[in-house]
């Protein structure tokens, strides 16, 4: 008899996977966006700029602790 037991994954299972994968495009997202800010500033100087790179770091750092709190949890 065939077991089909990967069919049985469960719902909590597909869950974390689901967030684990947006995580990963969220840090993608993160990288991107930082960019694009240093692309913006080096374009456009401003007296915020380096406040804006400043976010951005922080955004990128938030962003991949994140992905790795959720690859320990998971």
């Amino acid at each position: 008899m065939l077991s089909l037991d990967f069919i049985n994954i469960g719902a909590g299972f597909i869950a974390k996977a689901f967030l684990l994968l947006f995580l990963v495009f969220y840090s993608v997202f993160a990288l991107i966006l930082f960019r694009q800010v240093q692309l913006m500033t080096r374009a456009i100087p401003t007296a915020v700029s380096p406040f804006l790179k400043f976010i951005a770091i922080i955004h990128i750092g938030v962003s991949i602790a994140l992905l790795f709190i959720m690859i320990q949890l998971f």
